[in-house]
């Protein structure tokens, strides 16, 4: 017949046996660590808290008193005429003749207003420009024909509504000649520029040429 071996365990080194002692001491550490984690914790959360918390200054000013302006009451009502009771009114008026004489002279009247000066329009806006009707020549000045002198005058007129030239002035001068082309450009005639369907003042230059036939 075969032997039957028996094996022992040892109870010191048997895990079963201590399981109970190690899982309790288990617990405990891990509690303890639980309760360390909890009040460490709460320290950050005020020490958090308190880096938070603003110092909060209140300033008091003061404020100065309103002036209330007083304002004038408003005016009285116009009273409304009645009729009056008084027996010594006379109910009849009478009005004296006035008499005017007719022989005296009369204050003489004002005189009319000014017209008004027709607006000068700028050569470019013109719907029309003017044209000449009626050129005159300058005539030569004797003193700058026998000197010889020969050159060019720029004139520039202001032609009215009516064609007519109003005004002169030189714009290129000779000082021998700007008579002469004065004196011709004052008697030009024209047909007066248009600006929308209506006559208008505009200025215009005119340029006369001074030569001495050879």
């Amino acid at each position: 017949m075969a032997k039957r071996q028996f094996i022992y365990k040892n109870p010191d080194v048997d895990l079963k046996l201590k399981y109970r002692k190690i899982f309790e001491a288990s617990l405990i550490i891990a509690m303890a660590i639980l309760i360390l984690i909890l009040f460490s914790f709460k320290k950050f959360e005020a020490e958090y808290e308190l880096e938070k918390k603003v110092d909060v200054q209140i300033e008091t000013i003061d404020i100065p008193q309103t002036e209330q302006i007083n304002r004038p009451p408003p005016p009285a009502r116009p009273s409304i005429p009645i009729a009056s009771e008084d027996e010594d009114i006379p109910e009849e008026l009478t009005i004296e003749e006035t008499e005017i004489d007719f022989t005296q002279p009369l204050d003489e009247a004002p005189p009319p207003p000014p017209e008004e000066d027709e607006p000068i329009v700028e050569f470019y806006a013109l719907s029309e420009k003017p044209e000449v009707i009626h050129r005159v020549e300058p005539a030569y000045p004797e003193l700058a024909r026998k000197a010889g002198i020969e050159g060019m005058v720029v004139a520039k007129v202001l032609i009215d509504t009516k064609g007519n030239v109003e005004k002169v002035e030189i714009v290129k001068s000779h000082p021998m000649l700007d008579d002469a082309a004065k004196a011709a450009a004052k008697d030009f005639k024209f047909k007066p520029g248009k600006q929308r369907d209506r006559f208008v003042k505009v200025w215009m230059t005119i340029p006369f040429t001074f030569r001495l036939k050879k």
